[in-house]
């Protein structure tokens, strides 16, 4: 029994030369309590995107949405030389 008691003694003495012993269970230190306050208000931003994504996308696909440059008169205003040509200067079709 002594033996025994003589060896944790040597194990326990050479992992803290090591640094390899066992330590006290610590509270949660300050800058990791920061760093999962800004997970969990990235985590709820990326939620809110996503419900907006979803309730975008309903619209589109119901046909409700209005686009910003739809008015009453249906009159377009004629584009300029430079923006007519387009296509051709990129290669569209």
């Amino acid at each position: 029994m002594e033996k025994i008691k003589e060896l944790e003694k040597l194990k326990n003495e050479i992992l803290s030369e090591v640094g390899l012993a066992k330590k006290e269970s610590q509270s949660l230190p300050w800058n990791s309590l920061a760093v999962y306050v800004v997970l969990i208000v990235l985590t709820f931003f990326s939620i809110a995107q996503t419900v907006q994504s979803a309730v975008i996308l309903n619209k589109i696909k119901s046909g409700n949405i209005q686009t910003a440059n739809s008015s009453t008169n249906n009159s377009s205003a004629p584009l300029p030389d430079n923006l007519q040509n387009l296509p051709d200067m990129v290669g569209g079709c």
